[in-house]
């Protein structure tokens, strides 16, 4: 299921740069989920675990700062690059 969900979000950043014929972006976003790819099939084959699933389970054990932490710099990191290519 993972990997539906996965294909149809990579679907949904990559079509409208596709549409928008920047295709920089469209490698941009390719080599992205190619090195994520790579992470997890490599984390996989090492652990029998992805990096996500890793995540998911120190999520239950960190402290709340921890995680915290990581969303505000997910989000932040997300919010400045919408902000850097809408408004800037």
């Amino acid at each position: 299921m993972d990997a539906i969900i996965i294909i149809i979000a990579f679907l949904a950043i990559l079509i409208p740069f596709i549409i928008a014929k920047l295709y920089w972006w469209v490698a941009f976003w390719i080599a992205i989920v190619s090195v994520l790819g790579i992470f997890e099939l490599a984390s996989y084959i090492k652990d029998r675990k992805t990096i996500s699933q890793k995540f998911w389970i120190w999520r239950k054990t960190a402290k709340t700062w921890q995680k915290l932490a990581i969303l505000g710099g997910m989000v932040g990191f997300w919010v400045y690059l919408l902000i850097h290519l809408f408004f800037e």
